[in-house]
């Protein structure tokens, strides 16, 4: 698989997805005036990536701030991984926030209760 990559704009994220390394990370503002068509790109890459994913699949979302439909497609794109481990493939879904942003720690919180994936919550130096 080719890697993609989008880079990051006032109002949109980096996205990288390095499907022969099981790498993929999101990071930066999201709210894109239309996240549907933003993340596309990263949903077709991620459903076919979980055709044939490697045996461990590192997600990283290192987010500042993203708005409502940002996360609504974000969690729609992670949910492909949750069916990963019952296949006998691992999943690390981390989420990076910095120490005194209390609402993107609640927001990953909150997105934690809403996927089955575990959320490992790294503070970022």
């Amino acid at each position: 698989m080719d890697i993609l990559k989008i880079e990051k704009r006032i109002d949109s994220p980096k996205v990288v997805a390095d499907g022969e390394k099981g790498y993929f990370e999101v990071a930066g503002k999201s709210l894109p005036e239309d996240a549907i068509e933003f993340y596309k790109p990263l949903e077709k890459y991620v459903l076919a990536y979980v055709s044939a994913p490697k045996p461990k699949t590192i997600i990283n979302l290192k987010l500042e701030y993203l708005n409502t439909s940002s996360s609504k497609k974000l969690l729609d794109i992670v949910g492909y991984f949750e069916q990963l481990p019952a296949k006998g493939f691992e999943v690390e879904l981390n989420w990076y926030h910095r120490d005194d942003d209390q609402d993107m720690i609640d927001e990953g919180v909150e997105f934690a209760h809403m996927t089955s994936l575990k959320v490992n919550f790294i503070l970022e130096q």
